[in-house]
């Protein structure tokens, strides 16, 4: 639907004894759906392609051992929905 758009504002969010610093296997599956784009960031506008209709943006994932507040996933979604208004409005 955004294909042809220059954004890509999704957002994932994940948390659970899979995703500890220690265990290395299922973050580094997770960092390969996304194209080995670091984790834990913010991103909206597509960086990498070859023309306009080929654009790649990293999708903003978020993961942790601990469970995420309301409030700390509310902030990232508040500034992924802010920079994409931004985007259109501007």
């Amino acid at each position: 639907m955004i294909n042809h758009e220059k954004i890509t504002p999704f957002v994932c969010f994940g948390w659970g004894c899979d995703f500890s610093v220690n265990k290395k296997t299922v973050l580094s599956k997770v960092s390969m759906l996304n194209e080995f784009y670091p984790l834990n960031k913010i991103y909206v506008f597509k960086r990498d392609g070859s023309s306009d209709y080929n654009l790649y943006s990293p999708v903003s994932m978020f993961f942790r051992e601990t469970l995420w507040e309301v409030d700390e996933m509310f902030e990232k979604m508040k500034e992924i929905a802010e920079t994409s208004l931004r985007y259109y409005i501007f």
